[in-house]
């Protein structure tokens, strides 16, 4: 079959590799490179040149398990990424919190870092984290998380405010890009089901040779890849699917739209009514990322030397989230501070600044949770033939694993179940 995807983000590429292996697989792109790497920048610093992947993408082995098994299928290699963080307020001369990993083989172990700077309010937000890992996935496994937002559940749990609103709300806000307020009305079950599902123990991963190597190997079973080829509609057109885009138009038997829900609403007519109701019950927040130099967020002495730190400032709606990429890259060891900032609480001074990106990433509700499965039933109609493929069609935080999963999901009902599901051994080509 001819099969046309929209988008190359993980979930279009993820399509596109598991559909490449048996059919005509194009794959079109509004920007100039693959959405994967659309942002990424090249950094070079005392004779070594570096490609800076933008946003960085980690991952861990609990949560994310189709993306590091199809990670594994391609060939891509894996390091760990440190994630040590520090938590600090705004305008405060030392952190409240701060964790360092300890490693032993393939586990981890989170310690209190700094213990001197730490307050009694700082053990009693460490007392919460221990009890939320060791009772969230009894209650998880109960249903007694299901139907509530995260901040009822905590709050029904008896946790302080300090937890709440100095780590878990941060911590969520951050990992989502969002909102306080909306990582406060996330579904509790799913934030369970991904920060005490073994995150703490399992370690942090990275592709080691970035997104360009991950997308390079994505797209070995692509036949075509458009660039710079901005999609305008998508239509049925008798037993097949149109796509008019800025180069012309194509015919295939099925298409794909592996962008977001909110792009992909402006795709279709009106014959996806339904679908088109749906997708616009997902919501979307922006933020910003900064990529820079700045040497003012290297952490003062006597402060944690995490590379994930965290700035709270209790007038903003979000926290700020910065991390030292030095200690992510390990050709820039010894290079000079670089950092990557979202949604900067302190500007960095402009003639440090590298790039500046606003991201737009959808956010869970219960509402829109409920809506996910109608969209499911949609692509179980029969003759079925344009497909909503992303992190946001999938039950989870919208992260690489649902992309990824979203795509498989796609890819079965076309008769290209993965390959790690089934017990294949399937290579590459096709």
């Amino acid at each position: 079959m001819k099969i046309g995807i929209i988008g190359s983000g993980i979930a279009g590429l993820s399509a596109a590799w598991l559909l490449g292996r048996r059919h005509e697989v194009t794959l079109f792109e509004r920007h100039a490179r693959p959405g994967m790497g659309a942002f990424n920048l090249q950094y070079s610093v005392a004779g070594v040149d570096t490609t800076i992947d933008v946003p960085l993408r980690a991952f861990n082995s609990c949560y994310y398990q189709n993306l590091m098994a199809l990670y594994k299928m391609i060939g891509v290699e894996t390091s760990h990424a440190d994630h040590s963080a520090g938590f600090s307020m705004k305008g405060a001369r030392k952190d409240f919190l701060s964790y360092r990993y300890l490693g032993w083989r393939k586990t981890t172990f989170p310690m209190l870092d700094n213990l001197r700077s730490l307050s009694l309010v700082s053990f009693l937000i460490a007392k919460d984290m221990a009890v939320f890992q060791l009772t969230a996935p009894r209650d998880l496994a109960a249903g007694r998380a299901d139907n509530m937002t995260l901040l009822d559940y905590l709050e029904a749990g008896g946790y302080s405010r300090a937890f709440i609103d100095q780590v878990m709300l941060p911590t969520l806000a951050a990992t989502g890009t969002c909102t306080y307020e909306a990582a406060a009305g996330y579904p509790a079950a799913l934030v369970i089901e991904f920060f005490a599902g073994g995150l703490l123990f399992n370690g942090i991963w990275r592709a080691r040779h970035g997104a360009d190597d991950a997308i390079e190997r994505l797209l070995v079973n692509c036949t075509e890849l458009r660039c710079n080829a901005r999609v305008n509609a998508v239509r049925k057109e008798g037993e097949g699917v149109r796509v008019d885009f800025s180069g012309g138009s194509a015919q295939f038997d099925h298409v794909i739209i592996a962008s977001q829900a909110n792009q992909a609403v402006e795709l279709i007519g009106t014959e996806e009514a339904k679908a088109s109701a749906l997708l616009r019950t997902v919501q979307y927040q922006s933020s910003e990322l900064v990529v820079h130099t700045d040497p003012q967020f290297a952490p003062a002495p006597g402060r944690s030397s995490a590379p994930l730190q965290f700035l709270l400032d209790p007038s903003a709606d979000k926290p700020m989230a910065s991390i030292q990429l030095n200690h992510i890259y390990p050709q820039l060891k010894k290079a000079p501070p670089i950092f990557q900032t979202w949604n900067p609480l302190v500007q960095p001074d402009d003639k440090h600044v590298l790039g500046r990106t606003i991201f737009e990433r959808p956010v869970v509700t219960l509402e829109s949770l409920a809506a996910l499965q109608s969209l499911a039933h949609v692509h179980e109609e029969p003759g079925r033939r344009i497909w909503y493929c992303g992190s946001y069609a999938m039950p989870g935080i919208p992260l690489q694993e649902s992309g990824v999963e979203s795509a498989m999901v796609i890819a079965a009902r076309l008769g290209c179940p993965a390959p790690w599901q089934t017990g294949g051994n399937e290579e590459q080509a096709a």
